[in-house]
């Protein structure tokens, strides 16, 4: 996987357009259906720029969850403060800042993409939290699955239940540290 990280407005701009299209023709067809040239028409990037950053169209979907991370880490300031995660006005933050994206979240998730979507959170939680908690992995790998999968049903439902009370039920489930042996 090739992906370019730098974070400049220019390349920001083109890397979005190019993601966004793609969730474009998501609506329209089946990821395998998708043509990089169609995706370069509807971007309106050439294929010189695709190609600068990305392989695929796979590696493409991944960076755009990359950028929309790394916003997530600044503006959450997990950046500076890596324990903020499992607080509960932090959990509320989570699903607000991911709500911007729900677009993307529920296309991948309605296009048997989900597996992007995983990876990325489990990868997130094992590059930036592991190493500053002391926690073990698989409650990690527990909160970020529980996390995503919390987010996405809440979005499929049309964010029926009031975000706080879903933050507030995440963050009872996960802020136990009972030994249950």
């Amino acid at each position: 996987m090739k992906i370019k990280t730098e974070l400049n407005n220019r390349t920001l701009v083109t890397r979005m357009a190019i993601g966004d299209a793609i969730l474009d023709e998501l609506q329209e067809k089946e990821f395998s259906k998708i043509h990089i040239t169609q995706v370069i028409k509807r971007a309106r990037v050439s294929r010189m720029s695709f190609y600068r950053y990305y392989e695929n169209l796979y590696d493409a979907l991944c960076d755009y969850l990359n950028i929309v991370v790394n916003g997530y880490m600044i503006e959450g300031g997990e950046k500076e403060d890596p324990s903020v995660f499992m607080r509960l006005e932090h959990i509320e933050f989570s699903l607000n800042y991911f709500d911007r994206y729900a677009r993307y979240f529920l296309t991948l998730n309605a296009n048997g993409l989900y597996s992007i979507l995983i990876d990325a959170v489990n990868e997130y939680m094992m590059n930036n939290i592991l190493p500053q908690k002391k926690l073990h992995m698989y409650e990690l790998y527990a909160y970020a699955g529980g996390l995503l999968n919390s987010f996405l049903k809440w979005e499929e439902d049309g964010k029926r239940e009031d975000v706080h009370n879903v933050a507030l039920m995440i963050y009872r489930l996960f802020s136990h540290q009972e030994d249950a042996a």
